[in-house]
């Protein structure tokens, strides 16, 4: 399995998000693409990890989380679907509210999963909202024996429902033939 170290980006600060979107840990602007962009302000990333211990690794006090990155995974093996956001509008209780839609598609196109309106985020933020944050909703995938070798298609819809921003993000990753 090809791995690449995958750092979450830090935003300097709310307003740079605005006006040029994700910045890297030195301050450079990283360009929109499928998986990570923003829009208004507000910024989402999609992250394929094997990393079974993604969520010991977000839970510790650092300055960026590390995970390693896959677009493949073997009959047996598992992957991570990690949605990521920040700088939610708040409302003026400075409560987030945060939904996702989720479509995951086997190599054939018919859905493996379908929900809308999933929360990813809903309340009272505990930091600033320019932070980088995790949805709840974790997507777990385990390739199976009956599941089709092929290419799986995910697409997230970010909706800041308070700033009422709808942000399409996607990704893919390859089911290999062979065992784990």
């Amino acid at each position: 399995m090809k791995k690449a170290v995958l750092l979450v980006l830090i935003l300097i600060s709310g307003a740079a998000l605005a006006e040029v979107g994700w910045k890297d840990r030195d301050g450079n602007p990283v360009p929109d693409s499928d998986s990570q962009k923003s829009i208004e302000g507000f910024g989402g990333l999609l992250v394929v990890t094997p990393d079974e211990d993604w969520e010991e690794k977000w839970n510790t006090p650092t300055e960026g989380a590390e995970f390693s990155h896959t677009s493949a995974v073997a009959r047996g093996g598992k992957l991570f679907i990690l949605t990521m956001f920040t700088n939610p509008q708040v409302d003026d209780a400075g409560a987030a509210h945060v939904t996702m839609n989720i479509d995951i598609k086997r190599p054939d196109g018919s859905s493996s999963m379908h929900t809308e309106g999933a929360v990813c985020a809903q309340g009272e933020f505990s930091g600033p909202p320019h932070n980088v944050y995790l949805c709840g909703p974790v997507i777990g995938f385990v390739g199976e024996p009956s599941d089709p070798a092929g290419t799986w298609s995910v697409q997230i819809t970010l909706i800041d429902m308070n700033r009422k921003v709808s942000m399409p993000l996607a990704t893919h990753f390859e089911l290999r033939q062979d065992e784990h």
